[in-house]
């Protein structure tokens, strides 16, 4: 399975275990950034009969330093009267630590090994070694959950720091103006979308984080350099390759959330707001993308970065 589309998937929720006390593993990168510096990536307007927004690509942890707020997005932000984002509340950790505990634990669980096929088992074991989690937890964790952990134990090195993530720089710009801060879901929604899923599609996310767990920074690198060369066409092959080729997964993952935010944004317009909509750059690609969703409901979206 596609490895860069795996940490799509994954980088979220990761930026939400950062903030749990539980997951020490996950701290800010070690890698030196070693791509682009600065970039524009993809902004769109937004118009409809009673209004505007702005729609916003997002990377949820970010390396550094890198430049990426042009003179066309001061303007967008500068024209709007508030920020959405796709999830707000990172600054509480011990509210998302028992979220995720709640949502992501239950007694019997078979070992991690039963859950994998015997190719990927000894990665595996690596991979929860490196992530300081006792065999023992694993044997609550559920499947989607161990996934998770395994993930953030590939990528806790990476020169990735969610402090430096889009939605930090974002909501602090705002804050700053005075202007609200909303989100679209929630931590525990956030989570539940996994948590949801059927067993065989969380052990299907489980063997591409394990399988993949080597590419994991050529896969970051990549990530980053796409969205900010705006790189349009790159983003929408990756959001129809490796899981999302999976019904279930892409109906429940992608395109059952599009779809809401896309009703969300619908009715902030018609309330007469107008909103910057900065959502992880991968909602915003292919077919089944956030602006398809709204222009099929009578909205003229134009790309203007």
């Amino acid at each position: 399975m596609n490895a860069s589309l795996v940490r799509w998937l994954l980088l979220p929720l990761l930026v939400l275990i950062q903030a749990c006390s539980g997951f020490p593993f996950l701290e800010p990168g070690l890698a030196a950034w070693d791509g682009p510096k600065k970039g524009t990536p993809a902004l769109w307007h937004v118009q409809g009969r009673q209004g505007e927004a702005w729609l916003f690509g997002g990377i949820h942890a970010l390396p550094p330093n890198i430049k990426w707020i042009s003179p066309k997005m001061k303007r967008a932000m500068d024209d709007s009267d508030r920020l959405v984002l796709e999830v707000v509340g990172l600054e509480q950790p011990a509210e998302i630590t028992k979220t995720f505990q709640q949502l992501g634990n239950s007694p019997g669980q078979p070992p991690l090994a039963d859950r994998l096929a015997p190719e990927l088992r000894d990665r595996a074991e690596q991979l929860r070694a490196a992530s300081r989690l006792a065999p023992a937890r694993f044997e609550t964790l559920e499947t989607w959950a161990a996934a998770l952990s395994l993930a953030g134990a590939a990528t806790a090195n990476l020169a990735m720091v969610r402090e430096a993530g889009v939605e930090r720089v974002l909501a602090k710009r705002y804050r700053k103006r005075d202007k609200p801060v909303i989100g679209l879901e929630t931590a525990a929604r956030q989570f539940s979308y996994f948590d949801e899923l059927a067993e065989e599609e969380q052990r299907a996310m489980l063997s591409s984080v394990v399988a993949d767990a080597d590419n994991a920074p050529q896969a970051y690198r990549d990530m980053v350099t796409a969205w900010l060369e705006g790189d349009g066409e790159r983003l929408a092959e990756a959001a129809n390759r490796g899981l999302l080729q999976r019904k279930p997964i892409r109906e429940q993952i992608l395109v059952r959330r599009n779809r809401d935010w896309a009703n969300q944004i619908t009715d902030l317009i018609g309330l007469g707001a107008r909103p910057f909509i900065a959502v992880g750059a991968a909602h915003l690609a292919g077919e089944d993308s956030v602006q398809a969703m709204l222009e099929a409901r009578g909205f003229t979206v134009t790309r203007v970065q």
